[in-house]
């Protein structure tokens, strides 16, 4: 599987102990979305500081889709293309 080879949101250097990436790789896709589920439950929403320039790129683009709605993905149009990237 190794890393995401995304490189909008790829790392210079790996954040993921390789221990701890290997075993991650060997689960089956149920207990990593539970795994996720877990790590979220224990992240203190509160402690998430979101910058204003964070908050003006959201603005920007919520406004972007809301004048022009075919710019966005329907569900099934997105998990298409998120099957497509793991073929």
């Amino acid at each position: 599987m190794g890393r995401p080879q995304s490189t909008e949101t790829a790392y210079p250097e790996p954040m993921v102990n390789p221990a701890l990436q290997s075993a991650i790789e060997a689960m089956s896709l149920d207990e990593r979305l539970e795994l996720v589920e877990y790590i979220e439950n224990t992240v203190d929403q509160s402690q998430i500081e979101v910058t204003e320039e964070q908050k003006s790129l959201i603005r920007s683009r919520a406004a972007e889709l809301q004048a022009d709605p075919s710019i966005g993905l329907t569900w099934d149009e997105l998990k298409a293309r998120v099957a497509a990237r793991r073929a």
